[in-house]
């Protein structure tokens, strides 16, 4: 079952670069980068990670079907004992029973975001982005999630509208 997923992953990372290729401005006139060079580089950087995933998937695939042992991933004590004295829910560190419960749910979220873009305009909608997903995966710090929420839209709508001159969906309130 990973490796499918992987591999849808790998499927949907090419679709994006092929189709930010193909919409996009790589270059201006003078031959600077344009504003569809850094979502090129995210995609590119994207397709390799997700190779390199899908790669690691067969091969303990390929492996398991040779050697009839299924290999079990079990959390690192380690990291599990860090993680609970940080006071975080690490329960998917090392892929839980939790952990497809979690990767639905961050997908719903990211919809909810794309969906959000145009009502609430870019810098709104990431921030209830951050701050659903920080309180749904880091509940009991809720101080820290809320600066964050604030702290990194803001940082990246600043990059992006202000410094990158991007386009960015504007909403109700004129950013």
């Amino acid at each position: 079952m990973k490796q499918w997923f992987a591999a849808g992953l790998l499927v949907l990372a090419v679709g994006y670069t092929a189709y930010g290729l193909s919409t996009l401005t790589l270059l201006t006139s003078s031959g600077r980068p344009a504003a569809g060079f850094f979502p090129l580089v995210i995609g590119v950087l994207l397709i390799l990670s997700c190779a390199v995933n899908l790669w690691g998937d067969l091969r303990e695939w390929i492996e398991a079907k040779q050697t009839g042992i299924v290999a079990v991933h079990q959390a690192d004590p380690e990291a599990e004992a860090k993680a609970d004295a940080l006071g975080v829910d690490a329960h998917a560190i090392d892929g839980g029973p939790e952990f497809g419960r979690d990767v639905l749910i961050a997908f719903l979220y990211i919809c909810g975001f794309v969906g959000l873009l145009n009502l609430l305009g870019a810098l709104l909608a990431m921030m209830v982005f951050m701050f659903i997903f920080l309180f749904t995966f880091n509940r009991p710090h809720v101080v820290s999630n809320l600066i964050y929420s604030v702290a990194l839209p803001g940082f990246l709508y600043g990059l992006f509208k202000i410094l990158l001159n991007a386009s960015l969906p504007v909403g109700p309130l004129g950013f």
